[in-house]
């Protein structure tokens, strides 16, 4: 998890997100069992063979299997004694689960597939009947044939749509910090002061009017509003500004003192919980400052990806539309002898009569497993960055969960490598003009910084060798990440973690 510096605004890891209420579609553990779901009798929902559209996500469990939309959704506006002898008039079809890492997860409902973005809901009202709230077709139901096979096919979704919108999983300790953070004014200054960030950001917006003029927009994680009024400059005729904090309030004050009011439309909650009647149409442009750290500390960038899944129009601009991610090795002694010595308290063997020394080498790991959060001198780096590109057009909120970065450089001076640095790059790809913000070492500053992760024990490597290896991350509770880094002399079996 990243450790800011002190100048660092304290508990900075996420745009702020209000708990979900509790509710039954709370899914509970993934079943890992192959069975069928027969139809009650000739004219029942839902017929599934097994082996059929099996998902490794959903650990074997069956892929779902839909109905007859139309019947159904016409039904669930009765009452549910109704529901059910209308259901008897529709005729047996399948319903399929697919996606994973490569694409985003869907229902296919009799051939009409439906992003997993627009189930709004799956209830189970009954023994063996359960209702699924789609965007665009209603409410479709489905019986089963028992109550545990309704019990694990409600459990498999609502798990799946709880991954996907991640919301009940982070730790609400994290949440609430959140939440009070970027609901203070000091907070969002600071951001506002980012004079690389915001002028960047107007830049992409203004510069390039064929996206925004007489356009719709939504503004995810607005904070203060900054992106929304650019927007408006630009000549959007609608811009919803989606921020779930206390800021939201800011938001409509400065909306209303700018004259703004008639075109930003405020929503004060996280985008996974907005409704279609808060936000009734596909927008043209989605702009949004969802980047952290390391681009990805705060998770920030998938509720991106839900906004894009749920509410932008096909072809639709994406400001930002692309991160890049970097790293390369660095040798810098000064840095490594003072994390090192960090542990010199514990060194102690009279402390009061105790000796505390036995858990100095537990002490060094702990600092060692920390990230360096500050500006790197260029000079530090000993090869060319490689990176690794972020399509947020395409790429998958599952996708995020483990990310994996293979590398292989040429070290270009006989040196300590002492760890890897990290820093990211952000495109706007506009009709008009394409913008590049980068907090790369060389450019100006932001807030963001640069990350470095140290190596305990450093590779000694002569000029022209090779640093192999990977960098894994593994997203957490904590909206953020953790990360493992193994790098090796190539050719050798020198490695250090």
């Amino acid at each position: 998890r990243v450790q800011p510096k002190p100048r660092d605004p304290p508990g900075a890891l996420s745009r702020p997100r209000r708990r979900r209420e509790e509710s039954s579609h709370s899914a509970p553990p993934m079943v890992c069992r192959r069975s069928g779901f027969e139809t009650v009798d000739a004219r029942g929902m839902v017929r599934w063979a097994p082996g059929e559209s099996m998902s490794p996500k959903l650990g074997g469990a069956p892929a779902a299997a839909p109905v007859q939309t139309q019947c159904c959704g016409k039904a669930m506006a009765h009452a549910r004694d109704e529901v059910i002898g209308l259901l008897t008039e529709a005729e047996a079809c399948h319903i399929r689960l697919f996606g994973g890492q490569a694409a985003p997860w869907r229902l296919d409902f009799g051939g009409q597939e439906v992003p997993l973005a627009d189930l709004r809901s799956v209830l189970r009202i009954g023994a063996t009947f359960l209702v699924f709230e789609l965007a665009g077709l209603g409410q479709v139901g489905l019986r089963c044939k028992s109550d545990e096979e309704a019990r694990r096919l409600h459990g498999d979704i609502a798990r799946l749509k709880a991954d996907y919108e991640r919301f009940e999983r982070y730790e609400q300790n994290s949440v609430q910090t959140c939440f009070q953070y970027y609901g203070k004014l000091a907070s969002q200054q600071n951001m506002l002061q980012d004079s690389v960030r915001t002028s960047l950001y107007r830049k992409a917006i203004i510069e390039n009017p064929t996206d925004f003029n007489g356009k719709t927009a939504l503004d995810l994680g607005a904070g203060s509003g900054i992106l929304s009024f650019f927007a408006v400059q630009a000549g959007a005729s609608k811009v919803y500004a989606v921020e779930a904090s206390s800021m939201g309030e800011v938001v409509r004050q400065l909306a209303d003192g700018n004259g703004f009011e008639n075109s930003v439309e405020v929503v004060s909650k996280p985008i996974e919980l907005v409704t279609s009647s808060e936000v009734p149409e596909k927008v043209d442009v989605l702009v949004s400052e969802p980047i952290g750290t390391f681009l990805f500390n705060e998770r920030m960038i998938e509720s991106y990806l839900c906004a894009r899944d749920r509410f932008l129009k096909p072809g639709g601009k994406m400001f930002p539309g692309v991160g890049d991610l970097f790293i390369a090795p660095f040798s810098d002694s000064v840095l490594h002898w003072e994390q090192h010595n960090k542990n010199s308290f514990w060194k102690n063997t009279s402390f009061y009569g105790l000796d505390l020394s036995s858990v100095l080498k537990r002490c060094t790991e702990e600092q060692f497993k920390k990230p360096i959060v500050d500006y790197i001198n260029p000079d530090c780096l000993v090869s060319t960055a490689q990176f690794k590109r972020f399509d947020f057009k395409t790429v998958t909120v599952e996708s995020l969960q483990n990310i994996e970065m293979p590398f292989d450089f040429e070290i270009a001076q006989t040196c300590l490598v002492h760890g890897m640095a990290g820093w990211f790059d952000a495109l706007f790809e506009g009709s008009d003009q394409s913008v590049n913000l980068s907090t790369a070492p060389w450019c100006p500053g932001t807030h963001w910084y640069q990350i470095r992760f140290l190596l305990e024990a450093p590779l000694a490597v002569n000029a022209g060798q090779h640093i192999e290896g990977i960098l894994r991350m593994e997203a957490n509770t904590l909206q953020s990440y953790f990360i493992r880094l193994r790098m090796q002399i190539k050719g050798t079996d020198i490695v250090s973690e």
